[in-house]
């Protein structure tokens, strides 16, 4: 099964292809780390209480108050994410600090709830997953990749979706939030595959549907049906190809380091 990494910046588009991709006719299962990264985080779950110990005694308001809590939960208090949020975004030396606090106890939890949804998808015969990942680069996921694909946009398209998609956001705040991530040039040198976001939904769904063609078209049925009968196989060729990605992901890195 191929495991396509998507990822993008912040309104970039990126959930936009992830629908087009879960729609007819493709129908990939979508592995969605935001949605993962707000169930890992639930109350009572180990990285809630990580969060919890690191950021409550420093961060007023980090949890929902009972009254306006969205979630119901009989093992605490809501994480207030955009409280958390205010905290960790940023460009100051202490916001790096605390979202690679907030990181190494979120990416870690996410990953083992994404290994189980890649093996169901695996076991239910589908051809292909999508790991949806806006840190795909950022969290060192592109290694379990077979392929990955960034969804970019024009800065200028990019902060003016981000401020129509949140009307309360003040320029200030989406700019800082635009630049506590890695650039989308950045992301361009590390993927495989770029789709452009700047034109009308249905330019979008032809570059996606030609990506998924060409995706395709690289998959023999004798392999397909190797891989799925023989567990041997399997296991050589997906240590073989993590062991490949981990080499590229390397030399890749050397080679930005002395660009910088």
């Amino acid at each position: 099964m191929l495991i396509i990494g998507l990822t993008g910046s912040i309104a970039t588009g990126k959930s936009t292809v992830s629908h087009i991709l879960s729609s007819p006719p493709h129908s990939l299962p979508i592995i969605d780390a935001d949605h993962l990264a707000h169930a890992v985080v639930l109350p009572g779950t180990p990285a809630y209480r990580q969060i919890i110990a690191q950021f409550a005694s420093t961060t007023p308001n980090l949890l929902h108050d009972a009254a306006t809590d969205p979630i119901n939960s009989p093992h605490g208090a809501s994480i207030n994410r955009r409280v958390l949020g205010q905290r960790v975004f940023g460009t100051s030396d202490e916001n790096k600090r605390d979202i690679k606090i907030l990181n190494g106890i979120v990416h870690p939890a996410v990953r083992r709830a994404m290994a189980k949804q890649v093996l169901a998808a695996w076991l239910r015969g589908h051809w292909a997953a999508v790991l949806d990942v806006p840190l795909l680069f950022e969290g060192g996921l592109d290694v379990f990749c077979g392929v990955t694909l960034l969804v970019g946009t024009s800065p200028d398209v990019q902060l003016e979706r981000l401020l129509k998609r949140d009307p309360h956001l003040a320029r200030d705040d989406a700019e800082r939030r635009i630049a506590s991530q890695m650039s989308l040039l950045r992301k361009k040198e590390m993927a495989d595959v770029v789709v452009w976001n700047d034109g009308s939904k249905q330019e979008l769904e032809a570059e996606v549907a030609r990506f998924v063609q060409r995706m395709k078209g690289g998959r023999g049925w004798f392999w397909t049906v190797i891989m799925a009968g023989c567990w041997p196989v399997t296991a050589t060729v997906v240590v073989w190809r993590l062991l490949g990605n981990w080499w590229h992901r390397r030399k890749l890195n050397e080679r930005l380091r002395k660009q910088d």
